[in-house]
């Protein structure tokens, strides 16, 4: 036994001599790289201790020190990018961003985060959009093995995510048209209501792709779609005030004062507060929606009377705490249920 292990450590022993005497003569640039490549991991270890930790110029010192003996660590280069957008140093972060990209042509973090910030801080939307693309278009190797792994969900949600980052992307490259270009605004925003639509055939009850896409008809003048999508959002997220309000001021273009009325209603209230700014804005519409409903009465009809009434009519149960009226747990579930409600739903699909 002892001299098979002896044999072992001998043919070990050369064999290392052979590698370092390759790596030093034939192989020197492979040693070389091979070394160097082993100083840059030690630099990212510390660089990824310090990230944790929160102490982000020493995270810095060590990235930039470790990738450039070792450039191909994406995973280093992406921190650094995250970092440097901490730091609001966008430029510096897009640079790290793509060349984490270089690194790993499909790495969705890279691309996604490089997307984010040339739309949002750079301006650069056929950049980002073109970022946006390559991920729903890359192919990944998908794994499903039950109870241990599983990246299926999450290469579909990223999909879900460019497209909706992309439709974003659209939307902002439209407002930022002059005026006279209608018809380049119309097609950017046709794109954008594409790209919210594959989103939301993945996420179904996501608030923002809902909402962003009842924005995107509303402005297209597609009345139809934007009251389906405000009243989809509003069911997804009943407390959020904007599709309640964009969807009382398009009621009220409708001449649907009475359903105007009850959505901007539910948005003055839920702005009050955070948002007391905003509210006041919105009661002052409000206001003026209810004279215009005083003076043309005749315009809602009395199936919408009755049935607003009723609305308003339903009792909650409240409680005294320390002399203030509460609402009790069931009240609160009532009301949310109430802002749930999206009353001109029906409006929308008779339409169809």
């Amino acid at each position: 036994m002892s001299k098979i292990l002896g044999l072992v450590i001998k043919i070990f022993m050369i064999s290392l001599l052979l590698f370092i005497v390759y790596c030093l003569t034939i192989g020197r640039s492979f040693g070389v790289d091979l070394v160097n490549r082993v100083i840059g991991m030690y630099y990212v270890h510390k660089g990824d201790k310090a990230f944790r930790e929160y102490n982000m110029q020493d995270a810095v010192n060590a990235y930039e020190h470790g990738l450039k003996l070792f450039p191909a660590h994406y995973e280093a280069w992406l921190n650094l990018g995250n970092i440097y957008v901490a730091y609001e140093d966008y430029y510096a972060a897009a640079q790290a961003y793509q060349n984490a990209i270089i690194a790993k042509d499909n790495y969705t973090m890279a691309r996604m985060n490089l997307g984010i910030i040339t739309a949002e801080k750079l301006g650069d939307f056929d950049s980002a959009i073109q970022q946006y693309k390559h991920i729903i278009e890359a192919k990944h190797f998908l794994v499903s093995i039950p109870f241990v792994y599983d990246n299926k969900k999450s290469e579909t949600t990223n999909k879900a995510i460019a497209y909706y980052n992309m439709g974003r992307a659209y939307s902002q490259k439209a407002f930022y048209m002059p005026e006279e270009k209608n018809k380049e605004k119309r097609a950017m925003l046709e794109q954008a209501s594409i790209a919210y639509e594959n989103a939301v055939k993945i996420l179904a009850n996501s608030y923002d792709i809902n909402y962003n896409l009842a924005l995107t008809y509303h402005q297209l003048r597609d009345y139809r779609r934007a009251g389906q999508y405000y009243c989809k959002a509003i069911e997804c997220e009943p407390m959020h005030y904007e599709s309640h309000y964009n969807l009382g001021l398009m009621l009220k273009h409708l001449n649907q004062r009475a359903y105007s009325i009850d959505e901007l209603e539910k948005a003055a209230v839920l702005a009050t507060g955070k948002y007391s700014a905003h509210a006041k804005y919105i009661f002052d519409v409000l206001s003026s929606v209810s004279a215009e409903n005083i003076q043309k009465d005749s315009e809602t009809s009395i199936q919408d009377k009755i049935k607003l009434g009723k609305d308003k009519e339903e009792e909650q149960p409240v409680i005294l705490i320390n002399g203030k009226i509460t609402p009790t747990d069931e009240a609160d579930i009532a009301i949310t249920e109430n802002f749930r409600k999206c009353r001109s739903k029906n409006i929308f699909e008779s339409n169809g």
